[in-house]
């Protein structure tokens, strides 16, 4: 198991690495083709979901407390 700490601080790591890559989308919005923003579009998806599914959830089913997206209803 992560020792929590460590897990914190790759969820941070890890969301900060998304919102990078969300920039990305911003900085070519009318600066590219529309197939060419599409691609980047898909490859930004494909990054942020592996992310999400390699990273976050791992952290998130050993540290569900530290989940800020857990529904507590």
């Amino acid at each position: 198991m992560i020792e929590k700490t460590i897990a914190i601080q790759i969820q941070q790591r890890a969301l900060s690495a998304v919102r990078e890559l969300m920039t990305i989308l911003s900085d070519i919005d009318g600066k590219c083709s529309q197939r060419d923003r599409q691609s980047v579009k898909r490859g930004v998806g494909l990054s942020v979901g592996t992310i999400q599914m390699e990273i976050l959830e791992i952290i998130n089913a050993q540290h569900p407390e530290i989940d800020d997206l857990k529904d507590d209803s």
